[in-house]
């Protein structure tokens, strides 16, 4: 889900200098950061944490070019097909309409039956299919609907005080 913030004001300060001036980049670059790192705070708190393995995979970069500044919250590059779609399943939700899925056989250790502690027995655990049936977490989407209005707002000061600065010392 992208989030384009339509800023009023930036026009007025390209037609009066050609481009972007340095302090209007540099506010607004500083501003866009910080936006990204509190949103990447917000995805990870909101991401399920079984194990804490997809906070550890969710990164934010910022990218700088000269027709836009943009922040981006993701899953890290290089993950295996699966880890992706462990992630979109808990984001999108699995709610068991394509069947059953294998699981292929593994072994584990118990050292518990029936709610008694035992010792430790190594185990094997046939192949067998499962549905998978998982209720979406909106972790990624969820984090960016809960600061998208503060997010432009916060852009659109950055503007705003830029414009006046500008005003001011025509």
């Amino acid at each position: 889900m992208d989030f384009d913030a339509v800023i009023t004001g930036d026009r007025r300060i390209i037609a009066r200098f050609g481009e972007w001036p340095a302090e209007l980049h540099d506010a607004l670059h500083a501003r866009i950061s910080a936006l990204t790192d509190a949103l990447k705070a917000r995805v990870q708190a909101l991401a399920p944490s079984r194990t804490d393995k997809l906070k550890d995979e969710i990164i934010s970069t910022v990218f700088d070019d000269p027709k836009k500044i943009k922040g981006l919250v993701t899953l890290e590059e290089g993950l295996s097909n699966s880890e992706y779609a462990k992630a979109g399943a808990l984001e999108y939700g699995a709610p068991g309409r394509g069947g059953r899925h294998e699981v292929s056989s593994y072994s584990r250790t118990i050292a518990e039956a029936f709610g008694r502690d035992i010792s430790p027995t190594r185990i094997n655990v046939s192949a067998y299919k499962r549905i998978a049936n998982i209720d979406a977490r909106f972790y990624l989407r969820g984090g960016l609907g809960d600061v998208e209005t503060e997010a432009t707002a916060e852009l659109q000061q950055v503007i705003d005080q830029s414009v006046k600065a500008f005003d001011d010392d025509a």
